[in-house]
């Protein structure tokens, strides 16, 4: 059987010897299954619905959804060029044993033959107890093995097993699963969860989600609760973000009057950050700033960086004109350029260029340009500043770099980045020497970095170690000279 912890062995013998599931519990697994249908096409756009088994045409391309006709459901269109299909998800279903919650796992697999005829099974494969502590006590069937991250099921010879061992200590069995949710509520009925509203959260949540781990949160953050009861349900799901201390305005950034257009279209956290940008209750635009994001990206810092120079509304008319082929980076960038440059954002002509990348291509060369004179003028001015620090004997000298020139003149010189150390130099962040020989002081040596009048740096060509005289020398400057200065 595998080692089980005693206090879970009876728990695990009495689910065993239930048969039945709740009401609803067949339609939820009927409804998942039917979504692993397909749209087959064949030649001159004929499609085959393998849920309601009609034929009709369709010039929708492979790989995107189509509504059959006759059914009215949405599916993927596939090529007919497979023997079959195979389709997986996994449910999740809140049972109890005494006073003891068990989430049970369940592996759904559709297999779509030659003739287009779905069949399905639902298989029971692992069973979670959820622990106040971070110990997770996980077990698995005995027909369950494991690949790396991959857990593999055997659904042929899987029904008479009702044999479980102990799954890897402290990881969760899988970590996103369609729980059910018309029992939650009344599984929780008697126990510290009868007022967390976790039955609407996963109710409301269009995807499948961690339910091991929104227990823990709502177990441990109160936040989840307060989200819920408020029927801001996707907000509950990512409550990380949420303090929820204060005013309403303090905890979600947005008027107390945005509430009942945050709880009626349901934001997700993600929404909430555009609406703080936006500060308009207005979920079109706010679904149309999401085409921007890419699957795994967050672009709200973006955004947030946009709006500092023009409305999110300028905006969204300007990459309406330019039908959504907006790469929102560079025009963050060209902005930032624009504004440094002193161009007025608010005249048009300068805040949606007609080309954006050559425009935002010349600014940058302006702005480098511009920049680069500011730069210089602060190296020159901390030269003479430095030049005090001027030091000498019978066969070396060290002096301050005067320009970028001299700075980009030494870097070349010795194969050194030298020359990245300019805007450093000029902000007085570090001070830069050269060390040169008396009698040739035009020729690189030794490159010398100093902050707060000590040596942290010398090097001569190829960042190599200067000789040991040149490090006497170098130590007898910072004594003599730096520190007196200091």
């Amino acid at each position: 059987m595998g080692y089980i912890r005693v206090a879970h062995r009876e728990i695990l013998r009495q689910l065993d010897s239930i048969s039945y599931f709740p009401n609803g519990w067949d339609k939820f697994v009927k409804k998942q299954a039917i979504s692993h249908n397909l749209i087959i096409k064949s030649s001159k756009n004929r499609c085959y619905c393998t849920n309601c088994h009609n034929t009709f045409i369709s010039y929708k391309k492979v790989k995107e959804e189509t509504k059959c006709p006759y059914c009215n459901n949405k599916y993927l269109i596939k090529r007919n060029n497979l023997k079959y299909y195979e389709f997986k998800d996994y449910l999740s279903i809140l049972d109890k044993v005494r006073d003891t919650l068990v989430i049970r796992y369940f592996e759904l697999r559709t297999i779509i033959d030659s003739s287009y005829k779905a069949t399905s099974s639902v298989v029971e494969f692992g069973r979670e107890i959820p622990d106040k502590t971070s110990y997770r006590a996980v077990y698995v069937n005995e027909k369950v093995s494991r690949c790396q991250c991959y857990i593999h099921i055997n659904h042929s010879d899987y029904y008479d097993s009702k044999k479980w061992r102990e799954y890897i200590r402290g990881y969760s069995l899988i970590d996103y699963t369609f729980p059910f949710p018309d029992n939650m509520k009344k599984v929780l009925s008697d126990t510290p969860f009868k007022y967390s509203e976790i039955w609407n959260i996963v109710k409301h949540s269009p995807f499948c989600l961690d339910f091991a781990k929104l227990i823990q949160n709502t177990s441990e953050i109160p936040k989840v609760e307060m989200l819920a009861k408020l029927k801001l349900y996707k907000l509950a799901l990512e409550s990380y973000w949420c303090n929820p201390k204060g005013s309403f305005q303090s905890i979600f950034g947005v008027p107390k009057t945005f509430y009942q257009f945050m709880k009626r279209n349901n934001i997700t956290y993600r929404q909430l950050k555009l609406l703080r940008i936006l500060q308009e209750t207005n979920i079109k635009k706010i679904h149309y700033l999401e085409t921007f994001y890419s699957y795994y990206r967050d672009e709200t810092y973006t955004f947030e960086e946009i709006a500092k120079y023009i409305s999110l509304n300028r905006f969204i008319k300007y990459s309406k004109i330019k039908h959504h082929k907006i790469d929102i980076h560079i025009y963050k960038d060209y902005l930032r350029f624009a504004k440094l440059l002193g161009l007025d954002l608010k005249n048009n002509k300068y805040a949606f260029p007609k080309n954006l990348r050559e425009s935002h291509d010349e600014l940058e060369k302006q702005f480098e340009i511009n920049n680069k004179k500011i730069i210089n003028s602060a190296i020159m001015k901390r030269s003479k500043e430095l030049a005090k620090n001027t030091f000498k004997d019978n066969k070396f000298i060290v002096l301050p770099a005067k320009s970028i020139k001299d700075l980009q003149n030494e870097s070349s010189q010795q194969n050194n980045c030298v020359r990245t150390y300019a805007e450093k130099y000029a902000e007085g962040i570090c001070d830069i020497y050269f060390l040169r020989n008396v009698d040739n002081p035009k020729k690189s040596l030794v490159t010398v970095e100093v902050k707060n009048n000590k040596v942290v740096q010398s090097r001569i060509k190829n960042n190599k170690q200067p000789t040991d005289k040149q490090l006497q020398f170098l130590k007898n400057w910072e004594q003599n000279v730096l520190k007196r200065v200091a």
